[in-house]
């Protein structure tokens, strides 16, 4: 009724007589909780049916915010009101669970998309590794030779008379080496 803080102790029968006879500043109330910092709403009653207002009060003036409620019809038992205890602590409200876990301990999970970290390398673009890991001449006809199966190039760029010993197994590594290839080439499409 006032939009603003009030001393609980006025609350008397005149209070509630003019709270029924004068205009609801609900959304005056909201906005100004909302500029004062306040980042979680929790409705305390039978049914939230005042989440709903406060949740749009709050996206008209450009605040992000939970707006949770306590308990529904039907549902007022110790299992709803957890329920809306972790729904607020995923969006991040800071809830004491050692009255409900008493003898419980806290285990690190393992990391999942929600953390929204990413673990993928970046390529810093004119990077000093990446002269030195670009292949040199030899390194290019080695895989060269591996890629088009050419068994005559492979031993003249490995310098060796066993061409037998390598024939047995160039199917193997240049079918690798092409799969390495197109896999590369999706991994980059993937995660340019």
């Amino acid at each position: 009724m006032t939009a603003d803080w009030l001393d609980t102790s006025v609350m008397d029968a005149e209070y509630w007589y003019s709270n029924l006879r004068q205009t609801v500043r609900f959304e005056e109330a909201t906005r100004a909780l909302a500029e004062q910092g306040h980042r979680y709403f929790i409705e305390a009653s039978a049914h939230p049916v005042l989440t709903i207002g406060v949740q749009q009060s709050l996206e008209d003036a450009g605040v992000e915010a939970a707006v949770l409620g306590t308990l529904r019809r039907d549902e007022g038992g110790l299992e709803r009101f957890v329920t809306s205890l972790a729904e607020g602590w995923v969006r991040g409200l800071s809830v004491d669970w050692s009255p409900l876990l008493a003898g419980g301990r806290r285990v690190d999970l393992p990391t999942y998309a929600f953390q929204r970290q990413r673990y993928w390398l970046e390529a810093s673009a004119g990077s000093a590794d990446t002269a030195a890991s670009a292949p040199d001449a030899a390194e290019s006809r080695f895989w060269e030779a591996v890629e088009h199966g050419d068994l005559a190039a492979l031993t003249e760029t490995l310098d060796v008379a066993e061409a037998d010993a390598l024939g047995a197994v160039l199917p193997a590594l240049s079918s690798w080496r092409r799969g390495r290839v197109v896999r590369s080439r999706v991994d980059e499409w993937r995660y340019s």
